[in-house]
């Protein structure tokens, strides 16, 4: 087990942006170092949960001293029974798929635990994967697992666009090239586990597909990412882009459609709405991304002509409120508020998700949000409404 390390121009994580936007490398090279409250939470159940794994399966690190469960909890900035939740659940479903290998190969299979994969393609390139294993089932068996902790489902094979995810390809397929002059290996199995949602899923293939991935998807994406002029090509990954804000091509091509926007929205035709209705959320997300980079600018000192920075609106906030209270009691009044429920996302924290859902579960009921139109191929039940009600 070794440090995270991650790639600042081909991160597995942002494969399926580089690998459709040769220009990302250059926008998206990770090194403004920003990070995020979610991003920080991820790390640290990753790293409980590999601690939970090595402790289970007695791996030891020899490159630096290995830490138990307890150490690394006291090490944690964001540690709350639901992380441990998440990391007891993941280091529990890694543990039972080593013992289903042992059972169906007879044989002790090879185990790695965030393990580095350097990519030779390029100096830059590598990754931390979560969890590999080699097993002798099969011919020889290849499996890595993917612990995700984010609300937004991910899967390891996208119906929609009949590819399997390109992040758990990528380790997949380094983790292939570091052993298999030692293991034979003939199948490969790419899982996904997300607590959060209660979404575990897998995808199989057989070597020769992982090997096809890297000859025509992974390596002719590296060539274009190394043109003088690296292709933009705009995509559902943009949003993620550190680039987002200033890629000439998505400029160009929101812009395109809000031009098309030239007359009032009760004389556009159905087809004409039709037509725009699955690019408005990119035109919003868009506007919405440029008005955040305008901020960040702003708040650094540029100035935007004809605009100013302001506050948006002014709180009064009390200095010492033991001597207000006392100022107010002595007047003859309650200077307190009614006691006011925790809030259900404040009460998971404190209790963990699952104690809070077994103590309070059957006082919960879900209110339905405002309506929204969506692609069909979304998940969530329509809405039927006839016409003219």
């Amino acid at each position: 087990m070794t440090p995270n390390k991650h790639s600042r121009k081909y991160s597995p994580s942002k494969s399926a942006i580089w690998m459709q936007c040769a220009l990302s490398t250059l926008l998206n090279d990770s090194s403004s170092g920003e990070t995020n409250l979610s991003a920080e939470i991820g790390s640290e159940t990753h790293e409980l949960g590999a601690s939970l794994i090595c402790q289970s399966l007695g791996i030891k690190d020899y490159e630096k001293e290995t830490k138990t469960p307890e150490e690394v909890i006291k090490e944690l900035k964001h540690y709350t029974p639901e992380m441990q939740s998440m990391a007891e659940g993941y280091a529990n479903f890694v543990i039972n798929e080593v013992e289903f290998e042992k059972r169906r190969s007879k044989t002790e299979p090879l185990v790695v635990v965030e393990q580095f994969l350097e990519m030779p393609f390029d100096e830059d390139a590598g990754g931390t994967l979560d969890f590999g294993m080699i097993s002798s089932y099969n011919g020889g068996t290849l499996t890595v697992i993917d612990l995700k902790t984010g609300r937004t489902p991910i899967m390891a094979f996208d119906e929609a666009t009949g590819k399997f995810n390109s992040q758990l390809g990528l380790y997949a397929l380094y983790f292939f090239h570091a052993y298999k002059d030692i293991y034979p290996i003939h199948n490969v199995r790419l899982v996904i586990y997300q607590p959060v949602i209660n979404n575990t899923n897998d995808y199989q293939m057989t070597i020769e597909d992982l090997v096809a991935f890297e000859m025509n998807d992974v390596l002719p994406a590296v060539e274009r990412t190394k043109l003088d002029n690296p292709p933009a090509v705009v995509n559902s990954g943009c949003r993620y882009c550190a680039g987002r804000s200033i890629c000439p091509m998505r400029y160009q091509e929101n812009m395109n459609v809000i031009k098309s926007m030239d007359k009032p929205v009760e004389m556009l035709t159905d087809a004409e709405i039709l037509e725009m209705l699955p690019k408005l959320d990119e035109v919003i997300q868009y506007a919405n991304d440029v008005k955040e980079f305008a901020m960040k600018k702003a708040m650094n000192g540029h100035k935007w002509a004809g605009f100013k920075l302001v506050h948006s609106k002014v709180q009064r906030k009390i200095t010492d409120e033991t001597a207000v209270a006392k100022i107010i009691l002595e007047a003859g009044f309650d200077p307190y508020a009614n006691q006011k429920l925790s809030s259900i996302t404040e009460l998971n924290k404190r209790l963990g998700k699952d104690k809070f859902k077994e103590l309070c579960g059957g006082f919960i009921t879900l209110q339905e949000g405002s309506l929204t139109l969506v692609p069909e191929t979304d998940s969530r039940e329509e809405i039927n409404i006839k016409e003219g009600d």
